[in-house]
């Protein structure tokens, strides 16, 4: 598989890769030993998956949000057409853990194409839903009368004079305490920004995103509760930080969704 997200309080693993899916229920036995399950398939034929998240639920039955694309139609017509117009979705699959078995539970068409997602904190410690990286925006996206909330990724200043070139973040940490938690994405410049969300009750009300600091553009970041910012390079060297501070009162310039 390309990629392996866990979900959640680490009940279920889901391993993916271009075309299936499958996953994996983890249990312990009565000597308190892991147990995996034989995978369970939860994939559409022809579909392409982008990207997976494990959408915070609680302890309700598991659920994960997919990025997928039908090519089913763009495979058999030979003109072209039908490839340009295909749209890609965001999908919600769910474990039933009662029987045992992985359900389509929703799908939506995005309108712009999308390359990530963020799942964000839910139950008592956040709104839960996830956030949609696609080209030159962020958006935050959840079930219920929750409106979608859009926010402009940032550019370079050099970057306003060619209209034609995209930003996209491309990596991503979830950093949650108790008390609040927040992102830190990363451009595909090296630019890393704290991605923060305003709520009003349960429903999140604006995106703030705020310039953190430039590092080595990377696969992967972790933010580790110890304060460190491990960085993994694909082709590059790795690197580890230690975050001093994250920021709050310094006049680096901070961007909103609220913004005009």
């Amino acid at each position: 598989g390309i990629n392996a997200e866990y979900g959640w309080y680490q009940r279920r693993v889901r391993v993916v890769s271009t075309q299936s899916t499958g996953v994996y229920i983890m249990n312990r036995d009565d000597q308190a030993r892991l147990t995996i399950s034989s995978p369970l398939e939860a994939h559409k034929a022809n579909t392409i998956v982008f990207d997976i998240c494990g959408v915070d639920v609680g302890f309700e039955n598991p659920t994960f949000a997919c990025l997928e694309l039908d090519y089913e139609e763009a495979d058999g017509d030979p003109s072209g057409e039908a490839a340009q117009m295909a749209q890609q979705t965001l999908t919600y699959y769910e474990l039933d853990l009662g029987l045992n078995h992985v359900v389509r539970k929703y799908s939506e068409p995005l309108e712009d194409h999308a390359n990530m997602l963020i799942s964000v904190p839910g139950g008592n410690e956040g709104p839960s839903g996830v956030l949609i990286s696609s080209e030159n925006y962020i958006t935050y996206k959840n079930f219920g009368d929750q409106p979608d909330i859009r926010c402009p990724i940032p550019r370079r200043r050099n970057d306003l004079d060619d209209h034609e070139r995209g930003m996209l973040f491309i990596c991503s940490s979830t950093h949650k305490t108790k008390s609040m938690f927040f992102f830190l994405a990363q451009t595909e410049q090296g630019d890393i920004f704290k991605i923060t969300l305003e709520m009003d009750e349960d429903l999140v009300t604006e995106i703030k995103l705020k310039y953190f600091d430039t590092v080595p553009v990377c696969n992967a970041m972790v933010v580790l509760k110890t304060g460190f910012l491990f960085l993994a390079s694909e082709f590059g060297n790795h690197y580890l930080y230690q975050i001093a501070h994250l920021d709050e009162d310094d006049k680096k310039p901070e961007y909103s969704s609220a913004m005009p």
